[in-house]
């Protein structure tokens, strides 16, 4: 990001990834009073402190200081230029920012963009010294209240809110659902909705994706056809076409459609470009029509059309009338559209919904410093995909499932001639995982080889634009169209169908990759809110019941539970949740309940999760004692023994000790395990830990096993 002042203008250039020319952004200072060395080490500060980020968060930047200048611009105030007159003009901005009419923003909104973005870029201007520091800057405490439509998410197939005719009882509910049902059948209802939903997109995805691979795996069998020599012989001997009896002795082209083998020569001639060039646009639509093998009007009506695909095409003859003619022609070639990429995301989504529609769009193959991003494990089975989340400042791996793997392969392979291209080519963008021909007629680029845009219009068929919609009816017969189904609403309905599975806030967190704070506020409906809080509520209840009535022989009919051995179960976790010593709760349940634990064959086993590790010195410490005794006093076979009270072996608590080791002691650890772990502490704790572990393995070495016989 730099920027230049011509004039009263002041222009950035912000680094944009995805483009060779930086995008352009300008603020005019006219009318502010304010000379270009007063405002210079603004800029210098602003620009220092966004070197580095991305696209977004350098616009960001500009438009404050676009408000800034429109604050001087209205209150008419000079540059200051001590303390008392930073804190008066300060104070004069304030009041400004909230009462100007010239934006029709709302409070709130004012107030977010506020205390989020202009605070932080003054506090910015005050550690260069530009502000004083003894200035205040005014700052606006909004508090947060719960919302009960979760925070505006929505799943699929829920339109935007919008005006109703007041005669009309509006539908309220994500799906058609009775308000006579109950509370239970409602969430099923909805449940197998959603479900439904998302195996519709799946389905089509899949289809659409599967589809691609084969008509490029047809279109290379074609081109194989004619080699790569045929085409420098060809081009030596300037020979481009032949004369065909149907041609009335006039030179038919080889890659024309006119000729038997024109289609074989025109995807040789897109592979053979691919292999030599080195410009994005070798295989162009205008390049395609300077190079002496095609017809200068190649794609012009239907005489120079290569109708030939139409019978070769996995898709139908409806779904095949959607697409161009260069579309067409680059499907058949192998390479990939902004339609394809859409659907390979939707299908990335579904099977890993950590990764965000943003994150999956500007995934790389290698970072800046040519670290990869996708990691093989030992066995060659499995990968893992690492992406960065911008808006989260995180990078987020995920080991890629058996269809994710096989979608990422196919583009990994199906981009490769156009990642060299652009290798050859010096363009920063061939590190990008989607890559492809562009299909933008408005800008002349058809053709053109670069990061491919996935649009959420191509999702849900707003537009003119060829979308999934349009090729495949189910999106359409199952309602997901344009306001009812895009990225977020994919992701949104995959998280809490983690919660229907689990009825987990820590899971579905896990799941969509957030803290259970934000899937609690932001990704929760309305209903699942009231049947989660619901179920908070009556568990506590429950429990109360069963301390009030542990040794009381009606406790079953009085207890929410149909049977005894749910009861017993309940009864189970409750000791667990509630450890001794964490609250006056938990020392009755510890009191009361712990000589009524339920025998093993009443508790039905649980599904397996993930293990909760309660950090204290003194835990640790006899965790580690014990792996050192086990280790030297328990064979192999006694050390995986199960015991069959706990259902646990020595051997658990070994390799649980040996992890905890290594994550203490390790630097270097990888991200997903680094989001399991509270590292900081575990290392502070771990040290504690080995200090407190001498003096218990001087008393584990004192432990004797005594048999005593006594006569019968």
């Amino acid at each position: 990001m730099r920027y230049e002042i011509d004039g009263e203008v002041v222009t950035f250039y912000l680094d944009n990834p995805k483009r060779d020319n930086p995008n352009i952004r300008r603020a005019s200072f006219a009318g502010t009073g304010l000379t270009p060395a007063q405002i210079t080490p603004m800029l210098d500060a602003t620009v220092d402190s966004r070197h580095g980020y991305s696209l977004s968060t350098q616009a960001s930047a500009t438009k404050v200081v676009v408000v800034f200048f429109a604050g001087f611009r209205a209150t008419g105030v000079s540059w200051p230029t001590h303390s008392q007159e930073w804190a008066i003009f300060v104070l004069h901005f304030f009041q400004w920012y909230f009462t100007n009419s010239e934006s029709s923003s709302r409070t709130d909104i004012r107030s977010t963009v506020w205390s989020s973005i202009l605070v932080p870029w003054l506090d910015c201007l005050k550690d260069a010294e530009i502000i004083p520091l003894d200035v205040v800057i005014p700052r606006v405490q909004t508090k947060k209240l719960a919302r009960l439509e979760g925070g505006g998410k929505q799943l699929l197939g829920q339109g935007q809110q919008r005006v109703t005719d007041p005669a009309i009882s509006a539908q309220k509910l994500l799906v058609d659902v009775s308000f006579g049902m109950t509370d239970t059948d409602y969430l099923d209802a909805l449940e197998e909705r959603c479900r439904h939903l998302v195996g519709v997109i799946k389905e089509v995805c899949l289809l659409h994706w599967r589809g691609a691979m084969q008509d490029a795996e047809t279109g290379r069998k074609l081109a194989a056809q004619v080699s790569d020599d045929m085409i420098d012989r060809a081009l030596a001997e300037e020979r481009y076409g032949e004369v065909l009896k149907s041609s009335r002795g006039q030179l038919t082209k080889y890659a024309s459609p006119a000729h038997p083998q024109g289609i074989a020569w025109a995807l040789a001639w897109v592979r053979h470009s691919l292999k030599r060039g080195n410009t994005r646009n070798c295989v162009s639509t205008p390049t395609m029509r300077r190079s002496p093998f095609f017809n200068t009007q190649v794609f012009h009506g239907i005489k120079y059309k290569y109708s030939v695909l139409e019978g070769l095409t996995i898709l139908t003859t409806e779904q095949w009338e959607n697409f161009s003619g260069p579309a067409r022609l680059y499907r058949f070639a192998g390479l990939l559209s902004g339609l394809d990429a859409a659907a390979a995301c939707a299908i990335l989504t579904i099977e890993h919904p950590q990764f965000t529609s943003e994150s999956l769009q500007n995934a790389m193959l290698l970072n800046v410093r040519g670290k990869p991003r996708l990691l093989v494990t030992d066995n060659t089975e499995r990968a893992i995909l690492v992406i960065d989340k911008p808006r989260a400042g995180k990078l987020k791996s995920a080991a890629l499932s058996e269809l994710a793997q096989e979608i990422v392969q196919d583009i990994i392979r199906t981009t490769a001639p156009v990642r060299e291209v652009l290798k050859r080519a010096g363009d920063k963008r061939w590190r990008y995982l989607f890559l492809g021909a562009l299909n933008d007629y408005g800008r002349s680029r058809v053709g053109i080889l670069s990061v491919l845009n996935v649009r959420t219009a191509l999702l849900h068929g707003a537009g003119t634009m060829i979308s999934l919609p349009r090729l495949y009816p189910l999106l359409t017969q199952n309602k997901l169209m344009s306001g009812a189904f895009d990225f977020r609403r994919l992701r949104n309905t995959l998280g809490v169908l983690k919660w229907f599975e689990t009825g987990s806030i820590l899971e579905m967190s896990r799941t969509l990759g957030n803290t259970r704070k934000v899937a609690l506020n932001n990704y929760l409906p309305a209903a699942l809110l009231h049947a989660w809080n619901t179920r908070i509520i009556r568990r506590f209840q429950n429990t109360l019941i069963v301390l009030a009535a542990h040794d009381e022989p009606y406790l079953l009919e009085v207890a929410d539970f149909s049977s005894l051995a749910d009861l017993q179960h309940f009864i189970a976790q409750l000791i667990l949740d509630y450890p001794p010593n964490t609250s006056p709760l938990a020392d009755e349940v510890q009191r009361r309940l712990k000589g009524t634990s339920p025998s093993p064959s009443a508790t039905p086993p649980s599904a397996p999760g993930f293990l909760n590790v309660r950090l204290s010195p003194k835990s640790l410490a006899y965790l580690y004692a014990f792996r050192d005794l086990a280790l030297k006093t328990l064979s192999t076979e006694q050390q995986n023994k199960v015991d069959a009270l706990s259902g646990l072996s020595p051997r658990q608590f070994i390799d649980m000790a040996k992890l905890l080791t290594h994550a203490a002691e390790n630097t270097k650890l990888h991200p997903a395990l680094r989001d399991s772990l509270d590292v900081t502490q575990l290392i502070e704790t771990h040290g504690r830990a080995l200090a407190l572990k001498g003096e218990i393995d001087m008393q584990f070495s004192k432990l004797t096993l005594k048999r005593k016989w006594e006569a019968t």
